[in-house]
């Protein structure tokens, strides 16, 4: 009797390579898992795109923007407290230039004993040309961009390093005050005039007005870092001036900071003067502007969402750029998005609990 054979053992599947439809056996060993990692060089393309957006935000309205805004205004109570005594005329106040550079025109017979007419008219006109400048080319760029925001505060600051360095080379503004009062040589001509003083006088200027400017495109008008006039008639006018809680009228709130800042800022100038030099004075207030631009990259964008009531927060880089913006400032209404002018002003406060609290807080 004949034995069967055996059967033929089963054959092993084949994987058709050509096929893109069928499976790999990488893909058979870990179906549920991608194995593809991206490249480095991907991962760095991400980075750089992340933080130009991050770059290319706009900055809004905010209580940390608020701080930065107070410190340069303390920065200019700074120039101005030691730029009068050693130059006769103010690096950001030209609303007492102007009426000095009138009186210098009209009573020439007091120029230089009273008025330095050249002094003057290069504060004036190089706050003037440095805030058109600003100005201009923010519409260009985007004033509150934040990449153009860290550009112009850079070069303010380096203005002011260079002012800095040029007075610590005269014996003059690297004299403390109470030396130069007691030896009668305060306000020798030699010190008060010249190459040396119109220099200074002209970065200290140019460095105010796009520094001004630079206030202004972040909305917050009550702090516009110079100039005090305005701010005390507004606050003094304000018709919700005693109302309580302090936080329901944030525009009174900004004017009264402002003006304080301003104020010790003078205050601490002037005593810098007096006990270490002009030169030191305007030293402190360029380290005080670099700070301020470091603080830029922090500053909350408009593609970056509000986390509770932490301002000024979130992680560098945002990648906020991706989300759409909108040519308009935002604020916060009871946590809402709404459109406002982020100024803080009585208008916006008045919306009372009411409709919500619309103080500009962004």
């Amino acid at each position: 009797m004949t034995t069967p054979p055996p059967p033929p053992p089963p054959k092993t599947p084949t994987v058709d390579s050509s096929n893109s439809n069928t499976p790999t056996p990488t893909e058979f060993r870990c179906p549920k898992y991608s194995c593809h990692q991206p490249s480095k060089s991907s991962q760095q393309q991400s980075f750089a795109s992340r933080t130009w957006a991050y770059l290319n935000e706009d900055v809004v309205p905010s209580t940390f923007a608020e701080i930065q805004l107070l410190l340069l205004t303390f920065c200019i109570g700074l120039q101005d407290a030691v730029s009068f005594p050693d130059f006769h005329c103010f690096a950001s106040n030209q609303t007492g230039n102007t009426v000095f550079l009138l009186l210098a025109a009209a009573l020439p017979e007091f120029n230089p004993s009273m008025f330095i007419t050249a002094n003057i008219a290069t504060s004036l006109g190089f706050f003037l040309a440095s805030a058109y400048l600003t100005g201009q080319l923010g519409h260009l760029i985007g004033p509150r961009r934040r990449l153009w925001l860290l550009v112009t505060n850079t070069i303010q600051t380096t203005l002011v390093f260079i002012a800095a360095a040029i007075q610590f080379g005269s014996h003059h503004t690297n004299t403390p005050g109470k030396l130069l009062f007691e030896s009668g040589s305060i306000d020798a001509m030699e010190a008060v005039t010249g190459t040396r003083t119109l220099v200074c006088i002209a970065l200290l200027a140019s460095a105010a007005g796009s520094q001004v400017v630079l206030s202004r495109s972040l909305n917050m008008t009550e702090i516009s870092t110079a100039m005090a006039t305005a701010a005390w008639v507004d606050l003094v006018i304000d018709k919700r001036l005693l109302s309580r809680p302090l936080k329901e009228n944030r525009g009174r709130n900004r004017r009264v900071a402002f003006l304080v800042s301003l104020a010790v800022g003078s205050l601490v100038g002037a005593c810098i003067y007096r006990w270490a030099g002009s030169a030191v004075a305007v030293a402190v207030s360029g380290g005080g502007k670099a700070l301020v631009g470091g603080m830029f990259m922090f500053s909350r964008g408009e593609g970056r969402e509000r986390v509770g009531d932490v301002e000024g927060g979130g992680e560098f880089p945002s990648g906020g750029g991706d989300e759409k913006k909108s040519g308009n400032l935002k604020g916060w209404v009871d946590g809402k998005e709404t459109e406002g002018s982020g100024s803080g002003s009585d208008s916006e406060a008045e919306m009372g609990p009411a409709n919500g609290r619309a103080d500009g807080n962004v």
